[in-house]
């Protein structure tokens, strides 16, 4: 019988052992498929469409530049009008939600995935030998709001929230929740100012 506990917990955002049998069985039916729609060309945009609400949690009216990878494909939900560059990563073992209207730029890289910083939390042994077996994960969620744009090279870690109508710098690493209507930067990503230019003119009058 398949031990399907380790997915359990990495639904549950609880830490679970790596390597995992079963979640590497997974990943590998859902990296087949998404070889197929990786060779498919841009230009089926209906065929590619319905690879993509086959192999997604949800797919609104959007649109995946190829080549993407991710890990499972399920855990990944795009609202409507949603435009996806070219070689994105999705480390999606928790969920991962972009909202309608957002633009994700090449290289972005969505890493939901994580292990304990601690080593003697992390590294994971052989009760009975003391070998070394790999190592404990664990996942936390990622949620971009409606009408973003994400900067090309950009890291989003697990655990962060991006608000509506928000821009992220090109080569952010994104550590922590970054709130609505701002143009944010950086490594670590910070604020720098509001994305509305109607709001700055104000402000600096």
């Amino acid at each position: 019988m398949t031990d399907t506990t380790g997915y359990t917990r990495m639904r549950a955002g609880e830490y679970y052992a790596c390597p995992d049998w079963h979640l590497i069985d997974m990943q590998m039916k859902a990296r087949a498929k998404l070889d197929v729609f990786n060779a498919t060309p841009g230009s089926a945009i209906e065929e590619r469409a319905a690879m993509l609400r086959d192999q997604l949690g949800s797919f609104g009216k959007s649109f995946v530049v190829s080549p993407v990878t991710w890990e499972y494909g399920k855990h990944i939900h795009l609202g409507d009008a949603v435009f996806i560059n070219f070689d994105c990563i999705f480390l999606d073992g928790a969920d991962v939600r972009i909202g309608d209207g957002t633009a994700v730029a090449p290289r972005v890289q969505f890493l939901t995935a994580g292990h304990p910083v601690d080593a003697d939390e992390r590294v994971t042994r052989d009760p009975a030998t003391g070998a070394r077996t790999g190592a404990f994960g664990v996942n936390k969620p990622i949620t971009i709001g409606k009408d973003c744009w994400i900067g090309a090279g950009s890291i989003i870690l697990g655990g962060v929230t991006i608000g509506d109508g928000t821009t992220i710098g090109a080569g952010s690493v994104v550590t922590r929740d970054i709130p609505g209507g701002v143009l944010a930067a950086g490594n670590p990503c910070r604020v720098i100012r509001s994305a509305s230019r109607r709001e700055e003119a104000a402000n600096a009058a």
